[in-house]
C-alpha cells in the first residue's frame, strides 16, 4: 500500500472513531509510522486530509452502488434483490468508512457543514442516478410498474436501507436480515409490474 493510501485509511479510521476535533496530525502520523513533518509533505493541513478522506468515501460509495447491480441476477427482481442484500451486508460490516459516513453525514465538523454535506449529497445523487437507470431499464422491459417513477423507486429503496442502517447499532445481523427480508417483500410488491 502506498503511503498516501495508508494516510487516507488511517485518517479515515481515526476521524471515524475520534471525530474531527479528536484527531490530530500527530495521531495520524503515528498510526502511519511517519514523522509529523513527513505527513505534512503529503497534506498541508488536517482539513485537507479530512476532505480527501470525505471525497474518497463519497466516490467509493458511488462505485459500490454501481457494482451492486453487476450481480448474478437473471430477472429484475433477482438483480434488485441481490443489490439490496449487498447493501445490507455492507452496512452490517461496521467498517471505518461506514462509521465515518454515518458520523459526518449527521454531525459534520463545525464550519465545514456545507462543504461536507455537498460532497455527500452529490455522491447520494450519483448513486441514485445509477439506481434510477436500472429502474428505467426494468420499466422499459415491463418488469417494474410505471405507476411509480424511477426517482420514487430510488427514494423508497434507499429509505429502507437508511432505516436498516440505524438498526445495525443495536440488532444482530440475523435480526437485521429478517427485517430486511420483510422490507424487501413489501418494496417488491409495491414496484413490480
Amino acid at each position: 500500500m502506498h503511503t498516501k493510501e495508508k494516510i487516507l485509511l488511517e485518517g479515515m479510521e481515526l476521524f471515524a472513531t475520534l471525530g474531527y476535533n479528536g484527531t490530530s496530525m500527530t495521531k495520524i502520523a503515528d498510526r502511519v509510522g511517519l514523522q509529523k513533518s513527513s505527513l505534512y509533505a503529503h497534506y498541508d493541513s488536517k482539513e485537507a486530509l479530512f476532505f480527501d478522506v470525505t471525497t474518497k468515501i463519497a466516490a467509493d460509495y458511488v462505485q459500490f452502488v454501481k457494482s451492486t447491480f453487476e450481480n448474478e441476477g437473471q430477472s429484475t427482481k433477482e438483480k434488485l434483490y441481490l443489490s439490496f442484500q449487498a447493501h445490507v451486508k455492507d452496512m452490517a460490516n461496521h467498517d471505518s468508512s461506514i462509521e465515518f459516513y454515518n458520523r459526518f453525514s449527521s454531525y459534520p465538523p463545525k464550519g465545514f457543514e456545507d462543504r461536507v454535506l455537498a460532497l455527500l449529497r452529490d455522491s447520494e445523487e450519483q448513486a441514485r442516478s445509477a439506481f434510477k437507470e436500472e429502474i428505467t431499464t426494468a420499466q422499459e422491459a415491463g418488469a417494474i410498474s410505471e405507476e411509480v417513477t424511477p426517482a420514487e423507486t430510488a427514494r423508497a429503496f434507499y429509505g429502507l436501507l437508511d432505516g436498516l442502517s440505524y438498526e445495525t447499532s443495536y440488532y444482530d445481523m440475523d435480526v437485521i436480515e429478517s427485517h430486511g427480508e420483510a422490507m424487501w417483500k413489501v418494496f417488491w410488491r409495491g414496484v413490480r409490474a
